[in-house]
């Protein structure tokens, strides 16, 4: 099947809009972050209903998207967050697969319900490969997020074989799901009686300051906890700062910590927590 490489050209970027994938893996020892799509479930059906690669590389778009125009014909799909996208200015719904001829436009709005949004495309995008992902991250990847001007490549078939009638009823119950799984965490114990009590009673908010890195909650947990020797930490281990602060670590997160580790979120929860906005809450429950 002859496969041409086009580009997508970037007439317009807001808010912020890079390439992910799987993550990066196995450079945890030079003190490379795991990276990789913030919701991997939503990154994975974007492929899936494309039927990439599962390590396909994908646009990941936060607060509102950007203008594109696609050199080639090709096949996209969105999933994640809900927003207002728009094909030659006709709108379109998440999980429709949609067929876009040679200079086609698709617009992205602001993001309505969520955080981040995936764009897959047919056979993924082709950005340079650094320490084995095509995810970016500053310092690592040539590039850390869309500009106005940019191009990213892709390659268009001659013969597209993607359903383009599939379109599943997506199900957004992760928007309200409040309940947060996790298993204890390393230090766990080292917390009194009452302290864990207060935890797993407490429905916390998310705070402001959250991004790639990590999402703080915005609830104090008072401790005298001791602090760490550097640890090992993972996408998903929950920080309690000397503070009182809970930080949950996210994809771009520092690979070792000092602080307690009270707790390790389940994969499904990361992705459930990584698409809440400010002011909603949240409830952690341990898995036994």
């Amino acid at each position: 099947m002859l496969k041409t490489p086009s580009y997508i050209h970037f007439i317009k970027s807001n808010g912020y809009c890079t390439v992910q994938d799987q993550g990066r893996f196995g450079f945890a020892d030079l003190g490379v972050p795991y990276s990789g799509a913030m919701d991997q479930f939503s990154y994975t059906l974007a492929n899936k209903l494309l039927r990439n690669t599962e390590d396909s590389a994908v646009l990941e778009i936060a607060i509102a998207g950007p203008t594109m125009v696609f050199e080639m014909a090709t096949k996209i799909v969105f999933t994640g967050a809900q927003a207002e996208i728009f094909h030659n200015g006709n709108p379109i719904q998440l999980g429709q697969i949609i067929s876009l001829n040679a200079e086609d436009e698709i617009v992205v709005g602001k993001i309505i319900r969520g955080q981040w949004l995936y764009m897959g495309i047919e056979g993924g995008l082709e950005t340079p490969i650094f320490m084995d992902s095509r995810s970016w991250f500053a310092g690592i990847s040539t590039f850390s997020k869309i500009q106005k001007g940019d191009t990213i490549c892709y390659f268009s078939e001659e013969k597209l074989n993607v359903n383009t009638l599939s379109h599943p009823k997506l199900t957004n119950s992760w928007f309200e799901n409040e309940k947060i799984n996790v298993y204890k965490g390393p230090e766990w114990k080292a917390l009194p009686d009452r302290l864990k009590t207060q935890i797993l009673f407490t429905t916390f908010k998310i705070s402001r300051n959250s991004n790639r890195m990590g999402i703080q909650l915005e609830e104090l947990i008072p401790n005298q906890l001791d602090q760490l020797l550097t640890s090992p930490v993972y996408p998903g281990t929950v920080q309690l700062t000397p503070a009182g602060k809970l930080i949950v670590l996210m994809r771009d997160a520092q690979v070792t910590g000092g602080y307690p580790r009270i707790f390790q979120l389940s994969d499904d929860s990361i992705n459930i927590i990584a698409q809440k906005s400010f002011g909603q809450k949240v409830k952690f429950s341990i898995i036994f």
